[in-house]
Parts: structure tokens; sequence; C-alpha cells
């Protein structure tokens, strides 16, 4: 027969285990504070150079894919809110509803300071880009009128939803190659958020998709995000509350994050005296472009010398 446990042991054993859980629990919020705010802060170094001009970065998909929701949980993320409350830059739809317009919308979201005040702000300029057509009637005339806009963009997502039917999923990818060729001619980079990442079943169904949709695209800049949105459980005695999720903030801060950079690299390409020099020319005689190009890339300073 086993021995008795006397109850005041038992009630220190239980005591002992809340109290491990509650400090575990407590640093694994503090490290991933800690990680959220190391990316806000590598992402406001990286924006001091572009200064004074924020990057502009084009939220572009079709329909009903989450493009103003991924809008809003990146504004959400940059400005570290925490309030229960989400607070909309971009108006959602919802899904099977029309668009709620038809326009390009620029949204500047700050990017919050850990340091605290005293310190210049800086921010992205994330367009809310017009819904592309659907995916089986699209052509590149479509996504070249959607990229064209003011202010012009200096990298683009595509926002596409694992959710829905899966003949619908697959035309939507397979115009990915498409879409990403009209966005390279322009000598701008892809980015690719795959939103609604919980109906995936599965790790092996999660890397299909993202191999298939990184081999379309060409790119492996391809993140999976869960979007913060409203919930579909409308209350009448309070607005609708959300909670933070530590995987969607530090996706949405990494996403930007590598977007800041493409920006980064887009200027110094776009702003170099051969590029420069090659886009008067071609403005102004089309035909010499390419030989003056060759001729360009071929002189060397030491031929100044002979």
């Amino acid at each position: 027969m086993l021995p008795k446990i006397p109850m005041t042991l038992l009630l220190r054993f239980t005591a002992s285990a809340i109290t491990a859980t509650a400090a575990f629990l407590y640093i694994r919020r503090i490290r991933r504070e800690i990680s959220l705010s190391a990316l806000r802060r590598q992402i406001r170094e990286a924006l001091q150079p572009l200064l004074p001009r924020p990057p502009s970065i084009l939220i572009m998909g079709f329909r009903s894919q989450g493009k103003s929701s991924f809008l809003n949980t990146a504004c959400r993320a940059l400005a570290s809110e925490s309030d229960p409350v989400l607070l909309l830059r971009a108006e959602t739809a919802p899904p099977g509803a029309a668009p709620v317009s038809q326009s390009s919308r620029t949204v500047r979201s700050f990017v919050a300071d850990p340091g605290g005040a005293g310190v210049e702000p800086v921010a992205v300029d994330l367009i809310d880009g017009p819904p592309l057509p659907d995916a089986a009637g699209m052509t590149r005339a479509d996504v070249e009128t959607a990229i064209a806009g003011t202010p012009a963009p200096e990298c683009v997502i595509l926002v596409f939803r694992c959710s829905g039917s899966l003949k619908e999923r697959a035309i939507a990818v397979k115009k990915l190659t498409d879409i990403a060729s009209v966005v390279r001619e322009r000598g701008l980079h892809v980015v690719v958020v795959l939103t609604h990442k919980k109906v995936l079943r599965n790790m092996k169904q999660t890397e299909e998709l993202q191999r298939e949709v990184a081999f379309r695209a060409r790119t492996d800049c391809v993140y999976f995000i869960e979007n913060y949105t409203a919930s579909p459980n409308i209350s009448i005695h309070h607005p609708t509350t959300i909670k933070n999720d530590h995987d969607t903030n530090f996706t949405a801060l990494s996403i930007m994050r590598q977007c800041v950079e493409f920006t980064r690299l887009y200027r110094s390409h776009t702003t170099s005296p051969k590029t420069l020099f090659t886009s008067a020319l071609a403005t102004s005689s089309p035909g010499l472009t390419k030989s003056m190009s060759r001729k360009i890339d071929a002189f060397r300073p030491q031929d100044l010398l002979k």
C-alpha cells in the first residue's frame, strides 16, 4: 500500500508548478516583445538613408484576397498597437462582396520608436491598389494598369489567399508568372504574401503551395500570414475586439523589412549615372539606347590614359 502524501506537500508542489509555468510564460512574452522591438529598430535604421521620401510599396492582388486586411495588419505591427479594437486604415469588405474602392489609396504608416520620444519619425507609404480582374480573364495590360499610378511604386507585394476553391487558386497561382514578369520589367522586386494560412491542414500541403508559388513568381520571398480581421461574431454590446498574435506581427514586420531593402536597391539602381543617362537617351533617341548602353558597359577608366 502506497503511503499517503500530506496535503501540505501537495499544495506546495502545485504552487511551485504554477509559479514555474507563470515564469516561463512571462519570459517567453518578454523575449517575443524584444524580438519585435528589434525588428522595428532594424526597419527604422533601414529607412534613415531613404529620408525624406518614404518608400512606396504597392499591395496588389485579386478581389477578396486580403489586400486591405494585410495593409491594416502591417500598420498595426509597425505602430506597435496593442489596443483590443482594430483600427482600420483601409476599408475591408466581407468575402464575396464587391470591392470597397476601384481606385488606389495611399496610407502612410509610421514605425514605432522603441526608444521613446525625441527621434525623427519615419514611415512607409502603403498603396492599397485596386483589385485585379478575375484570374481567368486577366491580361498583362491589366497588371500594367494596376502598377501605373501616383505615387509610383518602388516595391510590389502580391497578396493571395490560401482558402477558396482549388480550381480558382490554381488559376490564380498560374497567373503569378505574368504578374511577376510585368513587375520586373519595371525594375521592381516582388514579395508574395499568402493569407488565411490556417486553412492549410498540414505541413506537407503548406510546403507544396510555397514551392509552387515560389516557382511561378520566381522568388524566394514567399510569406504565410494570418491577417488581423474583424470577427464574424458581431456583438451589439461592444465593438469587435482582437488580440495581438506574435507570429502575425513578426511576419508582417519581416515583410516590411524586406520591402524597405528592395526599395533601397531600386533607388540605388534608378539613380545611378548610367541609368539616368540611358533613360534620357531612350527618351530622345530610342534607336540608339542599346548600342550606347553596350559602349557604357565596355568603358574602362584606364582607357583615358591611352
